[in-house]
């Protein structure tokens, strides 16, 4: 009985060991927690809500600026004495990392001591405002590794290590608040393009109000512009940025190469505004860096030639460099003429038939069909060699002719004129010179149009 008791006595008593136990490892751990959670807290630098701040100012060893929203555009505020136009990138990584910015751990108490340690006497500071309330960041030198920068809070007193990705968005320098952009328009904004090279004009395009296409003055009417050059132009001219800020207000042309630029470039937008860049190949790196000033601000920046290639352009790159007269299966019939044969067609591609001089064809078999539809396209589609808008060449001594009736009913010409120049000729459609050349050496040799018409001889019956 005894024996009983005692056993029930010390497993009551190991019970209580167990428990004590316990609770002091619980309460070891709640206390740990609670220090990890002070120190999470103790490094949460701030939490400002997305698009509260209305002023970001700005003390640095390259200057001071004070950035004020100007509806949703960040803008120098009129009386920091700074009037370039804001990067909206750099503002809007700022807010961004604000949102939700935390140091990676901290070093204890600020000291005189520790300030000089970490670059913190004279540091790179960053004021934020929003609403009523202002929040600023000091910001010192890299750890030795670079991951990490050693910064202070006003109104906290330690000093904290911050990400290296958190410091650099936070830490601006001049030429990285200047906007990099060649212009400050958006596309849809644009509605004239002016490239001038060796002060004459290389090309002038406007925007047709009517349509939206892109058009050459009146005096290149007989040219069609091939829409989506000008589209791939607007979209590398609001795109393009500067590779490096080189100098502000430049007076002296000179000291550049822009008292006489390469190339010169004129933009201009629909509110009535304009912007003009002068290019310059200055330099020993001129041929892979190009130096652009902008002179509406004298800005000087630099960019990679290879972007900038819409300046050596000339009317011939922007035009369509293939001329169709009409689409085989738009047609019913065709007239062709040349010194070394004529002869008339009857289509109908729809239902595989068509005849020649010869007799008729079945395009129900694919070489025949293969083989008329090359032909025919050979002096259909006219690739365009060159530009000659100050000729004046007369319909006549043609080398080719063709003529188009559609299925519509109605009817087009394509004419080729030589120019006197080897196989060379003007390009006539519809009766009337296009301002355009090409080469008529098709027509004969090997592969060329009278071979493939006389093995379309070969296949009628």
């Amino acid at each position: 009985m005894k024996k009983g008791i005692i056993a029930v006595a010390a497993l009551i008593a190991a019970s209580g060991l167990s428990i004590g136990a316990f609770l002091a490892v619980k309460d070891k751990d709640s206390r740990e927690n609670a220090k990890k959670n002070a120190e999470l807290a103790e490094n949460e630098l701030a939490k400002i809500p997305d698009n509260t701040i209305e002023k970001i100012q700005i003390h640095s060893a390259d200057g001071d600026y004070t950035l004020v929203l100007d509806g949703e555009t960040w803008v120098n505020d009129p009386s920091s004495g700074n009037d370039f136009t804001i990067n909206q990138n750099q503002p809007m990584g700022i807010c961004t990392v604000l949102q939700a910015f935390k140091a990676y751990k901290n070093y204890g108490r600020i000291t005189d001591e520790s300030k000089q340690k970490y670059g913190l006497t004279d540091p790179y500071v960053l004021t934020v405002t929003a609403g009523n309330e202002s929040y600023t960041v000091n910001i010192g030198d890299a750890s030795p590794t670079g991951g990490f920068y050693y910064a202070t809070v006003d109104g906290k007193d330690k000093i904290y290590a911050i990400l290296a990705d958190d410091a650099n968005t936070l830490t601006c320098s001049r030429s990285e608040l200047i906007d990099p952009k060649i212009i400050p328009y958006a596309e849809t904004d644009i509605n004239q393009i002016t490239v001038k090279r060796d002060g004459k004009v290389s090309y002038d395009l406007s925007r047709d109000p009517a349509t939206g296409n892109w058009k050459l003055p009146d005096e290149y009417s007989l040219l069609t512009v091939n829409q989506t050059r000008p589209s791939t132009i607007l979209t590398v001219l609001t795109r393009l940025e500067a590779t490096q800020i080189v100098e502000e207000n430049l007076t002296d042309l000179a000291k550049y190469g822009f008292d006489k630029p390469y190339a010169e470039l004129e933009v201009k937008s629909s509110d009535g505004s304009s912007s003009t860049v002068l290019f310059s190949r200055y330099g020993k790196d001129a041929s892979t860096t190009t130096h652009a000033l902008l002179k509406n601000t004298g800005l000087v920046e630099t960019f990679y030639t290879s972007d900038i290639s819409f300046t050596d352009y000339s009317i011939y790159d922007l035009i369509m460099q293939s001329v169709e007269s009409a689409n085989i299966y738009d047609v019913t019939g065709f007239e062709i003429s040349c010194s070394e044969m004529t002869d008339t067609f009857k289509v109908d591609m729809k239902n595989n038939t068509a005849s020649l001089s010869a007799g008729s064809l079945d395009l129900s078999k694919t070489e025949v069909k293969n083989m008329l539809e090359n032909f025919y396209n050979s002096f259909s589609y006219v690739d365009i060699s060159g530009i000659d808008l100050d000729a004046e060449p007369v319909l006549a001594d043609t080398v080719l002719s063709a003529k188009y009736t559609r299925s519509s009913g109605d009817t087009v010409s394509i004419d080729l004129v030589p120019t006197g120049s080897d196989d060379e000729c003007y390009v006539f459609f519809g009766g009337k010179y296009t301002g355009t050349k090409t080469n008529a050496d098709f027509i004969t040799g090997q592969n060329s149009m009278k071979s493939m018409y006389d093995m379309l001889c070969g296949y009628a019956n």
